[in-house]
């Protein structure tokens, strides 16, 4: 399981900057990677990162200890 986040800055209320938080889960990697590299075309993009999940009460995640990440 991997998570794309990413942030977007847009002009907000009296010309300030305005962030935004997203996340998108993914099955594998490369579909992260793939929408990893439409997004960071974005304008308004101010930065993205793909996540493995460790832990989560909302994705299943992997543990160090099961030696996979």
């Amino acid at each position: 399981m991997f998570m794309m986040v990413w942030t977007e800055c847009h002009e907000g209320e009296g010309g300030k900057a305005a962030y935004e938080d997203h996340w998108l889960p993914y099955d594998t990697y490369q579909e992260a990677v793939n929408n990893y590299d439409k997004l960071v075309d974005m304008e308004e993009v101010y930065s993205a990162s793909i996540c493995q999940v460790i832990e989560s009460t909302d994705y299943e995640g992997v543990r160090p200890e099961d030696g996979e990440v």
